[in-house]
């Protein structure tokens, strides 16, 4: 099995993936270099494995879950279990291209997996900061989330989630493109036409992804935490638990 992608590609286009190119300026050609992720026939067998018993138990595992009674806690769990199951289900793919080196699935599920990947993380990490808001709220106010804390709502809620994470999932479907080099075919982000949008989407991730959300739980918990000390809670060790096994789960 040919695992070493080490060749270079004399094209007009760049990869933000698994590329690395030489210095050059607009209107001069790209030399790209594609870099397998694995190093050896092992080592690339060990990571099909891997990623094999993640698919199985992540498709078991979120199954379960899926088929919970539906209370206002178990709606957030199951948006997540879904959001993972669905990854499961185009997991194959993915597991595919690793260890073959070699995309054969077309344009459609290129753009499809890539989108599906970023709204599963988009998602997920919505809901944890959803979640992190919908405990403070039922610390710091009891009588009105008992009011006003339904099914419902968080059925709304949950979807405004998913919304808002297939938008800022969108980038992945306008850049992913297939390229035909050697017989190989490759599933890779193409940002030469527009070379700031590399830029631009980065930041939007990670200050969508990342900043906001976990300043949002930190000051959650924080007000949590401050809420619990010197009320009866505080004999409990489980609230405290649930807060950083939350906070581990989010990075």
């Amino acid at each position: 099995m040919d695992i070493e992608l080490d060749y270079n590609m004399e094209l007009d286009y760049a990869d933000y993936d698994n590329y690395s190119t030489d210095n050059s300026t607009v209107g001069e050609e790209y030399s790209i270099k594609f870099q397998s992720t694995c190093f050896t026939e092992a080592a690339c067998v060990t990571l099909v494995v891997i990623n094999g018993v993640i698919f199985i138990l992540g498709v078991l595992g979120n199954g379960i879950v899926i088929w919970m009674k539906k209370t206002i806690n178990t709606t957030w769990y199951l948006s997540l279990a879904v959001s993972d199951f669905l990854v499961c289900a185009i997991h194959p793919f993915n597991i595919a291209y690793l260890a073959l080196q070699d995309w054969v699935f077309g344009i459609f599920l290129c753009k499809c997996t890539s989108f599906m990947m970023f709204v599963n993380m988009f998602s997920s990490i919505f809901l944890l900061v959803f979640i992190s808001v919908d405990r403070c709220v039922a610390v710091m106010f009891p009588v009105w989330a008992q009011n006003h804390r339904t099914v419902r709502t968080a059925s709304v809620v949950v979807v405004l989630a998913w919304v808002l994470a297939a938008v800022l999932s969108i980038p992945s479907i306008i850049f992913r493109e297939v390229k035909h080099h050697m017989g190989k075919s490759h599933c890779f982000n193409n940002y030469m036409a527009d070379p700031h949008s590399h830029t631009a989407i980065a930041i939007s991730r990670f200050v969508s992804g990342f900043v906001v959300p976990f300043s949002i739980i930190i000051v959650c918990y924080s007000v949590i935490t401050l809420r619990l000390m010197g009320s009866q809670i505080k004999r409990s060790s489980k609230p405290l638990k649930i807060m950083m096994a939350l906070i581990v789960t989010f990075f």
